[in-house]
């Protein structure tokens, strides 16, 4: 056992939860009543934390517009946007067959951390990771940052563990949190048959 424990990001890695968070979007721009945009690529939309992606898609500099853009996603999100998500095929046989080989197994997601635990506990995984790991609703955590905080929880040091992931953003937060990162091209960030990725959830048993 190279790794003792597997951390997985959520979005683009176990499950692809677009259409709940591009409907998310839409929702909260609407309801503050800010024009939305045209943008060439909605996939921006995910994986920061979720201030930074209404700063970063959509150019608002307004905290207090910010603020009120989160309150209002994470509403809509916790209503029914979190529903509209499936897991990516294979993905969970991987999981399980992890956990069968006695692998602690962790979710480090940038999403917020009441958020991920009850999406856990809508699909019926929550048994299946050790810690199900978030941040705050307007993101003051870094991946890293998040990472850290896991390795802190189960009493284990960044070379035991690997972080399972589908954007640079998972990459520089398994760097920054001293851990490696095994880059997968099912999701939002990397292309597929990226160099230095994988396209194949089973090739995770071989990796770790």
């Amino acid at each position: 056992m190279k790794y003792r424990a597997v951390f997985f990001d959520l979005d683009g890695t176990l499950m692809d939860t677009s259409d709940g968070i591009f409907a998310g979007g839409r929702h909260a721009m609407d309801k503050v009543g800010i024009p939305i945009p045209e943008i060439e690529d909605w996939n921006v939309f995910i994986g920061p934390p979720l201030g930074d992606c209404f700063r970063l898609t959509f150019g608002i500099t307004d905290e207090d517009i910010v603020r009120k853009l989160c309150e209002a996603y994470h509403e809509f999100y916790m209503r029914e946007g979190r529903l509209r998500a499936h897991f990516y095929p294979g993905i969970l046989d991987v999981v399980h067959e992890l956990k069968s080989r006695g692998h602690i197994l962790g979710i480090a997601s940038m999403k917020n951390e009441d958020l991920v635990q009850q999406m856990c506990r809508d699909f019926g995984v929550a048994d299946l990771f050790d810690v199900q790991l978030g941040i705050d609703l307007v993101g003051t955590m870094t991946k890293g940052d998040l990472l850290k905080d896991g390795f802190r929880r189960l009493g284990l040091s960044a070379d035991e563990c690997v972080l399972v992931g589908d954007t640079p953003i998972d990459a520089k937060g398994a760097a920054d949190a001293g851990c490696d990162c095994i880059k997968v091209n099912w999701g939002f960030g990397y292309k597929k048959n990226e160099v230095g990725t994988i396209s194949d959830p089973f090739d995770i048993l071989k990796l770790v």
